[in-house]
């Protein structure tokens, strides 16, 4: 496995859905990952990660010569195996450069938002969005939501592409929520993108009737100051909590203290964090504003359309109104069914066999 993205005891919050796809294949599979840190001068280094081999190789236009061994060696590895399994989109450059006349057993998985929305990146990506072509090179692709999918299709020139999801593995027992006030949760970076200040400004305006909201965002970033300033200049300091960074795994404990999840993000793709509040038993309030759809429907949440204060403000009531009564267990299971980790070990599985296959 070949990827830009993946956790480490120094970040362990970067692209955790990687590890875990890691993980679902190695029920079945020797699995050893190449970890590419571009534009990195790090040293290299050899360790067992989360359960899985990780060789971390350091990619950077300022050391060429460490950088073509690193190409090298991810040539030697693919030869090596029977699958190039390739995750996130930049993960598929560096793999097209390393084998640039080879045509390996390689499948690509894709999560990433500027494959389906370059403009929700940059500028310099829109203009450079062609690259997305790359994605003709592997044998077959996997995208985790639908909408992702129908994007890879067109991008592939007709090459396979099967979901498959996001792994969603929650052993901890469901806890009945407690529907007293409305205490929300959310997860992600404080950065633009996932909307923290919009956040708070959601929460002031439904203190104008519901004295009893409160929410805690879990993540930290460089956002932090000016959604602290906010909250302060809202008067809702003492109803907004920060968390700062916090290790993946002990996100499933702020689940448990609150009874709704809410994030106003701008864009997404399988929206992991969703999908981990539903597995603990939580309804969910967003923006129609990418394929998590896939999952998310009138039982378990609330999808507006109107991204506005008012539409999120509007969005969380009828979620209180409407699924408060529904059982924390009906929320969970079908979750934790669907998005298990032999759930996406099988399809995997299959996957690797078609491709093997010719």
């Amino acid at each position: 496995m070949v990827t830009t993205w993946f956790p480490s005891e120094a970040q362990p919050a970067q692209a955790p859905f990687n590890l875990n796809h890691a993980q679902a294949i190695a029920l079945d599979s020797d699995v050893a990952v190449i970890h590419v840190r571009l534009g990195s001068s790090a040293p290299d280094v050899n360790e067992v990660y989360g359960g899985i081999r990780v060789q971390r190789r350091s990619l950077s236009p300022r050391h060429p010569l460490r950088s073509a061994r690193m190409l090298v060696a991810i040539a030697r590895a693919v030869r090596a195996s029977d699958i190039l399994h390739t995750m996130a989109f930049s993960s598929a450059l560096v793999a097209a450069v390393a084998l640039p006349f080879s045509r390996p057993a390689w499948v690509h998985t894709e999560h990433w938002n500027g494959v389906t929305n370059p403009a929700s990146v940059s500028r310099t990506w829109e203009r450079l969005a062609w690259m997305r072509r790359v994605l003709r090179r592997p044998r077959h692709l996997t995208a985790v939501t639908g909408q992702l999918g129908a994007v890879l299709s067109e991008l592939s020139g007709g090459r396979p592409v099967d979901v498959v999801p996001c792994v969603v593995e929650n052993p901890r027992p469901v806890i009945q929520r407690d529907p007293a006030g409305i205490r929300m949760v959310g997860v992600g970076f404080l950065v633009p993108r996932k909307n923290p200040l919009m956040a708070v400004d959601v929460v002031a305006e439904l203190a104008k009737e519901r004295p009893d909201v409160s929410m805690t965002w879990v993540g930290g970033g460089p956002l932090q100051a000016d959604v602290e300033a906010e909250s302060r200049r809202l008067g809702v300091a003492d109803r907004f909590t920060l968390t700062g960074m916090v290790d993946p795994d002990a996100v499933f404990e702020y689940f448990e203290k609150a009874n709704l999840f809410f994030l106003p993000t701008e864009q997404e793709n399988f929206f992991t964090a969703a999908a981990e509040a539903l597995s603990a038993g939580l309804p969910v309030v967003a923006g129609r504003v990418g394929g998590f759809t896939d999952y998310i429907d009138e039982s378990n949440g609330v999808i507006t359309d109107d991204l506005t204060v008012a539409g999120y403000t509007a969005a969380i009531l009828r979620a209180v109104d409407g699924l408060s009564d529904v059982p924390s267990a009906t929320l969970a299971e079908p979750i934790r069914e669907r998005f298990s980790r032999r759930r996406i070990a099988d399809q995997f599985g299959a996957i690797y066999a078609a491709v093997t296959a010719g």
